[in-house]
């Protein structure tokens, strides 16, 4: 299997991320003494971090309005009934 074909396999597999960056990791490990173990570690480690900066930027582009997001100013004693919190949420979903 050559690079191209493993880069459409990792894709089909939802391994993005790992595609992406494949090319240069090998550039990197033949460059750099670098045990097959460390390889494999950083494409895992690349791909973790472009899911979890996907997740970040579909958060931010998702932004919940004002209202609904928590008040972490508020500690956490002084935070209102959770049977109140519950009937309004029921609330805003009958509208």
């Amino acid at each position: 299997m050559n690079v191209i074909e493993l880069q459409r396999a990792l894709r089909q597999l939802r391994l993005g991320g790992v595609a992406a960056v494949l090319e240069t990791r090998l550039h990197q490990a033949q460059t750099e003494p670098m045990a097959p173990i460390d390889l494999l570690s950083c494409l895992v480690t690349d791909e973790l971090n472009r899911r979890s900066e996907r997740l970040l930027e579909r958060r931010r582009k998702r932004r919940l309005p004002a209202s609904a997001q928590v008040d972490r100013s508020r500690p956490l004693a002084t935070a209102p009934n959770p049977n109140a919190i519950r009937t309004e949420c029921q609330n805003c979903r009958r509208h």
